[in-house]
């Protein structure tokens, strides 16, 4: 079965997306987690607070050290499996400094999901370093003229039991094709999640049907 994450660091979003569907947890970088300083004071509050959420749902939270060098990723990396618990799943760019952080913290023990993916060989190189998924920003791909599907599917392939989480996602025709293509796991922000729902097709086809029922019995509601 397909997993679900929601891609957000905004804890109201948060509760109102699972209030409506089950999800499988949720995914942060800086750059979400930067928009929310304003509102919870600082990066860490609103990680404990959106981590107990999830946890308490049964999902799982994917957050990203800031650090870029391999000793400032290790030094985010520890300071939010200390902050946040063990079960925390560590973001770590399939960068030569991420790699060698992917390959430290996996032989750890750590959970880690390699991401930012766009080729086959940096999937490869972070599956073979002990990354437990591997997220493929499809997106940002093909935005760079990168087939996305066709790496998805070659490391679905070559690595059919290991987690691959597809995202970066500007419709949700992205995130067919992404599954379509192998991706057992998506990852994608509330706006493109419920993007399909009001539609002119959908508010069209929901107002014929409310125009027949008021033609015919002259009220909208079936109870009498």
């Amino acid at each position: 079965m397909l997993r679900l994450f929601l891609d957000s660091a905004d804890i109201d979003e948060i509760r109102d997306v699972y209030s409506l569907i089950t999800l499988d947890g949720v995914t942060t970088n800086p750059s979400i987690l930067a928009g929310s300083r304003n509102k919870y004071g600082s990066p860490l509050l609103a990680l404990k607070v959106i981590s107990k959420f999830v946890s308490d749902h049964g999902g799982t939270l994917h957050v990203q050290p800031v650090g870029t060098a391999y000793e400032a990723i290790l030094e985010d990396a520890y300071y939010l499996l200390d902050e946040l618990g063990k079960d925390v799943w560590i973001k770590i760019p399939v960068t030569e400094a991420g790699l060698a952080a992917i390959s430290r913290l996996s032989g750890e023990g750590v959970n880690v999901t390699a991401a930012s993916v766009f080729s086959f060989s940096q999937g490869m190189l972070a599956y073979k370093a002990g990354a437990k998924c591997v997220s493929v920003y499809c997106n940002r791909a093909e935005e760079n003229g990168i087939d996305y599907p066709g790496v998805i599917t070659s490391l679905k392939n070559a690595f059919p039991d290991q987690m691959l989480l597809a995202a970066s996602f500007k419709d949700t025709i992205q995130a067919e094709i992404a599954s379509i293509s192998g991706a057992d796991s998506l990852t994608l922000k509330s706006n493109v999640l419920f993007s399909d729902l009001n539609t002119p097709l959908m508010k069209n086809t929901v107002d014929s049907f409310k125009t027949s029922w008021l033609d015919a019995f002259g009220k909208d509601r079936i109870k009498t």
